[in-house]
């Protein structure tokens, strides 16, 4: 067999392995998020950010300026405990503010809601 062959073959094992991989990882974690029940947690808007997210080559983005954008944003729980970091639709990302409080509703790992609290709110 020639050597350049097995290379070929060996390289697109690899590939196929790493896609195989990639693809149930997301698959467990959307069951994860569906199972998880749903929370709602006091927090404070720390941080958001977006970004262009590329999916194009470099001649394709030469020719076709509008790019998709990801949304994160990072929460602090006021009563303490790890940041919160999520991805968001673009709606929701511009409805938050850097330092709004409100309650957060997650479930898994997965952006549901955001409400903001009023000052007259708080206690």
């Amino acid at each position: 067999m020639n050597k350049s062959l097995v290379i070929i073959l060996l390289v697109a094992v690899v590939i196929a392995l790493f896609a195989t991989r990639q693809y149930f990882h997301q698959r467990r974690e959307n069951a994860d998020n569906d199972a998880a029940p749903r929370r709602d947690v006091r927090v404070e808007v720390t941080a958001k950010r977006d970004w262009l997210s590329p999916n194009r080559r470099s001649r394709q983005r030469e020719q076709i300026p509008v790019e998709d954008r990801k949304y994160e944003a990072y929460f602090k729980p006021l009563n303490g405990g790890a940041m919160i970091k999520l991805n968001l639709e673009q709606r929701a990302y511009d409805e938050l503010a850097k330092g709004q409080q409100g309650i957060l509703s997650v479930k898994g790992s997965r952006f549901i809601a955001f409400a903001v609290q009023d000052a007259t709110q708080k206690q």
